[in-house]
């Protein structure tokens, strides 16, 4: 279903009848994560910004509680699960015209990677932070540092 969402929606299943789906396999395991991640991008497609929300940071609390996150990832352990639930805060504030809000996650999401030495985060937050400025200013200097950057770590 995650991956209709993302690629045709048309061919998932409906908003509700998908939510209730997910709501009884959250009753039974509510630790489940990807249920959580589920329910965020149902919650998005129905532009509902409490239900997003709520979902998305179940979704991260479960990663880190569940430790999926630092088996993964060596040592960061739970470090690179918040500094992408800081950025993906970020981009559903943004999404939902919550400008400020926003701008608060993504400077967490700064903080929290150049803590972590984490040039790929960095770069995805200047990407973000870019796209914030054209919705407060017209510039177009983040833009030239952001493709440089991307050029220089091979991101598309």
């Amino acid at each position: 279903q995650a991956s209709l969402l993302k690629n045709d929606e048309t061919k998932a299943l409906a908003p509700a009848s998908l939510q209730k789906e997910l709501n009884n396999l959250l009753k039974f395991n509510p630790d489940f994560a990807e249920a959580h991640y589920l329910s965020y991008l149902n919650n998005l497609r129905v532009q509902d910004v409490f239900s997003s929300t709520h979902s998305l940071l179940h979704y991260f609390d479960r990663l880190i509680l569940t430790g999926a996150e630092s088996k993964s990832n060596g040592d960061e352990g739970y470090g690179r699960s918040l500094r992408y639930a800081a950025l993906n805060l970020a981009a559903l504030h943004c999404r939902f015209g919550h400008y400020q809000q926003a701008e608060l996650a993504l400077q967490e999401a700064i903080r929290i990677a150049q803590e972590s030495n984490d040039h790929i985060c960095l770069q995805h937050c200047l990407s973000w932070l870019y796209i914030l400025e054209q919705k407060i200013f017209d510039s177009c200097v983040l833009l030239e540092h952001s493709v440089n950057k991307s050029l220089h770590f091979g991101l598309p």
